[in-house]
């Protein structure tokens, strides 16, 4: 966190009696602020939101509603003068700067007596790190976890409402993934919960599904503009297909859903495949096509030709 000013520091306090409890967001992004949103239409009190820059705390604050936005400097102020008021705090913020969060946190909360793991809970958001990168936080009186959404969100209103759609993974103390699963819970969402050592793989599993999903039609598009199409028509030509193919992925299972060239077998057109993207010497889609090549020969479970199939990926990547 960075010293910078904002001049209103008269937080909301939790409404007595509430049975909500309240939370306060660090960071502002397009996470933080969608989740601001979600679980304050869920009917949570969001104490306060963190930004890193005074008009970006202020933007964020506006969009959730109902909520006040503060610099770096001026929470820093208020949590030393008047301890943590909110139950639950979420760190929002770049991976990069998750540790340094939690041990400026620590320092702050270390002396509040109401710090205890039963009532004070910290979730970051990050979907690469686990609960661990906050241990600081456990020695200050706090439980620890990790409260990650496997959704894309760029935008943050209308990442609020693909909350309630999306599925959380959630690690860390036993208090911390109460409290998370409550939360998800509340957005009408489902969560499930993972080794906090096996993190990373599962981020990696993510990453292949989405942002890679995302590179990998862009080789596809690459594919066409070779062909003559604009990039913005080719885009246009392949989005059916790839709904299409989502669609029978959400009844069937992937060995099931595989449709196409490996599933049948058809060697002959797998030649003229590799030779056409050799031609075009697109190193990129001859890569992918392999690669996801003896991927679906696995998946077709024992297809005509197989072994001849295997055999020519192969010596497409020997020839390159």
């Amino acid at each position: 966190m960075t010293g910078i000013r904002k001049s209103r520091t008269d937080l909301p306090a939790t409404k007595p009696g509430s049975n909500k409890l309240s939370v306060a967001i660090i960071g502002a992004g397009r996470v933080g602020t969608a989740l601001g949103i979600a679980l304050r239409r869920a009917g949570y009190a969001i104490d306060f939101v963190v930004a890193k820059h005074a008009q970006t705390a202020k933007r964020a604050a506006q969009s959730i509603g109902k909520t006040t936005g503060l610099s770096d400097e001026q929470f820093r102020r208020f949590a030393r003068r008047d301890g943590f008021r909110s139950s639950l705090i979420i760190v929002a913020t770049p991976d990069d700067a998750i540790e340094t969060v939690a041990r400026e946190l620590a320092e702050l909360g270390r002396d509040d007596p109401r710090n205890s793991a039963a009532r004070r809970v910290v979730l970051h958001t990050s979907g690469a790190l686990s609960s661990a990168v906050l241990e600081a936080l456990r020695g200050a009186g706090f439980a620890i976890g990790s409260l990650h959404p496997l959704v894309s969100i760029s935008d943050p209103r209308v990442g609020a409402k693909a909350l309630s759609q999306a599925f959380f993974s959630i690690e860390g103390d036993a208090a911390a993934i109460r409290l998370g699963k409550k939360l998800v819970r509340a957005l009408g969402a489902q969560s499930f919960t993972i080794d906090t050592n096996m993190k990373p793989l599962y981020h990696a599993a993510a990453l292949m599904s989405s942002p890679n999903l995302t590179a990998l039609f862009d080789i596809a598009v690459e594919m066409l503009a070779r062909c003559g199409l604009s990039r913005t028509r080719a885009r246009l030509v392949l989005l059916p297909l790839v709904k299409s193919t989502v669609e029978n992925l959400t009844t069937h299972d992937p060995a099931r859903a595989l449709t196409g060239t490996f599933k049948r077998g058809d060697i002959a057109t797998v030649r003229k495949h590799l030779a056409a993207i050799e031609s075009q010497d697109l190193r990129d889609a001859l890569a992918a096509y392999r690669l996801l090549g003896r991927r679906s020969l696995t998946l077709s479970k024992n297809p005509p030709n197989e072994k001849a199939i295997r055999e020519l990926l192969k010596a497409a990547s020997d020839k390159n």
